[in-house]
């Protein structure tokens, strides 16, 4: 299993992506209202984590479920 894990700076929360389930749809992206997240060679990616209102969008909509987030 390949999980990719973002920390915010202050230590919060995390949030991974399993590049084994992520097919890169980018319905992460389109939900996200703080631009956390960016398609690298067809996955999902988190480098703006700092941004991120804990939402728990990009959790709900991942039509893979292959986001998960500490505090959704």
């Amino acid at each position: 299993m390949t999980i990719k894990t973002w920390k915010n700076e202050e230590g919060d929360f995390t949030l991974e992506v399993d590049y084994d389930k992520c097919t890169g749809a980018a319905v992460c992206k389109d939900v996200c209202p703080s631009d956390v997240f960016e398609i690298v060679d067809g996955k999902a990616t988190a480098p703006n984590i700092d941004a991120c209102v804990e939402c728990c969008a990009c959790v709900q909509n991942c039509p893979e479920n292959a986001i998960t987030h500490s505090n959704c």
